[in-house]
């Protein structure tokens, strides 16, 4: 793993993008001389830090400047002048995601007009950006299924009898390791669909990838997507095909192929609608009765809050046609979720879940009805001011849901859990 990271570091190209998105002094105030928590901090200490990650930026050492903002945001959250150069340092080191999430808070903040149309064009640029990227998370996590059903009886009708059955389920723990990550390639196209649009072609290998001691708990799937994005001023959209992977206990599982079409608008004010819809062919290689179609949807509203994090709430929904009952189903469900940076170099990501899960055909032999309910939480802590190696940070997920059937042996409780450390430039 090792010298597969160098060998990305090392053909990783750093671009500097001259100018700067930051809010003057007097506009977001002096940087402060106090914490949040009420810690006294040196004035001079604060803007040493903030200079010393301007010219490092400057010099073309994006990771140093990331450092030094960073350490000043763990500080002081607030400092929406601080985390607008944060926001172009990520852009610097080409790490779209985290530069787009920065700038997204930003315009929450405080900042003049001419700073919101920068930040908003800054967005755009990530959107249409050009060249090679990738992503790495790296952890330990539960890797066998965290289950814990409320009984392993089930009653069964044949005819006028009903018999008892017990299921003989897996119940036993093991600690995996798991990677995630992705490597995109973008291309920009001269041909444009309207103007002040852009547009431009991305190929994108993706991988989600648990290994366990006992390979009866390998879960692999990985995919590859390509297609074109279609960038304005506060629109994007993609549309791309699709096609995936997945290999459990070192047997190949399943075959998916697709399409998916994803939008989102934004606002100056830090607003975004955003949506996503796609449709895949199912193809298992365990038996044909699991052969299908699987549709997905979303759809939500994102708002960035006081400059330090954003909150959302969508809608989502999930149908899979196949011809085995137990996987042929409707679910339809909610999420509030949220990011928001608080002292001590912590980055929390909360959210909370509903859904309703509906069998289109259940069995005959089930005396009770097989539908779902389930509730859930989870959330993800992530130290951002700690690297660690080559621009790694660590983190923590926690996740637990209750999930009700009509049929008491499918009804569980599941808590999942992962630490590890993820790639921030």
């Amino acid at each position: 793993m090792n010298r597969i990271l160098s060998f990305f570091i090392l053909i990783f190209s750093i671009q500097i993008i001259p100018g700067s998105a930051t809010a003057n002094q007097k506009q977001d105030g002096a940087l402060s001389t106090a914490d949040t928590t009420g810690r006294s901090v040196a004035p001079e200490i604060i803007e040493a830090r903030f200079l010393a990650g301007l010219r490092s930026l400057e010099n073309g050492r994006p990771g140093r400047a990331i450092e030094a903002f960073s350490a000043i945001l763990a500080l002081d959250p607030t400092l929406v002048r601080v985390r607008l150069e944060l926001a172009r340092a990520y852009f610097a080191a080409e790490q779209w995601d985290r530069a787009r999430r920065e700038f997204f808070i930003t315009l929450s903040g405080d900042l003049p007009e001419s700073v919101r149309r920068r930040v908003l064009g800054f967005i755009r640029a990530i959107d249409a950006r050009r060249g090679f990227d990738w992503d790495l998370s790296l952890g330990l996590t539960n890797a066998s299924s965290g289950r814990n059903y409320d009984t392993d009886e089930i009653r069964l009708a044949f005819g006028n009898d009903i018999l008892p059955f017990r299921l003989n389920r897996d119940t036993k723990s093991q600690l995996g390791v798991r990677a995630t990550g992705a490597a995109t390639y973008r291309l920009p196209l001269e041909a444009s669909v309207a103007s002040n649009v852009t547009s431009s072609l991305f190929v994108q290998g993706f991988f989600d990838i648990t290994d366990a001691p006992n390979s009866t708990y390998d879960d692999y799937i990985a995919g590859v997507r390509t297609g074109l994005r279609f960038t304005g001023y506060s629109t994007t959209y993609s549309l791309a095909p699709v096609y995936s992977q997945r290999f459990l206990a070192e047997k190949h599982y399943e075959d998916q192929t697709g399409i998916e079409f994803a939008f989102e608008k934004r606002t100056a004010s830090g607003l975004s609608v955003f949506g996503q819809v796609s449709y895949a062919d199912v193809d298992n290689k365990f038996s044909d009765n699991r052969d299908g179609t699987l549709k997905e949807a979303q759809v939500g509203i994102r708002q960035s809050i006081r400059g330090t994090g954003a909150i959302g709430l969508s809608a989502f929904y999930e149908g899979k046609d196949v011809d085995f009952n137990l996987d042929k189903y409707d679910l339809y469900g909610v999420r509030l979720s949220g990011v928001i940076d608080v002292p001590y170099g912590l980055t929390l990501r909360p959210s909370i879940f509903i859904e309703k899960k509906g069998f289109s055909d259940p069995s005959p032999l089930f005396t009770g009805n097989p539908d779902e309910k389930t509730i859930g939480a989870a959330i993800r802590i992530e130290k951002n001011d700690v690297f660690i190696g080559n621009g790694f940070s660590p983190f923590l997920g926690l996740s637990h849901r209750r999930t009700k059937s009509g049929i008491d042996a499918f009804s569980y409780s599941e808590t999942e859990y992962e630490i590890g450390f993820e790639r921030r430039f």
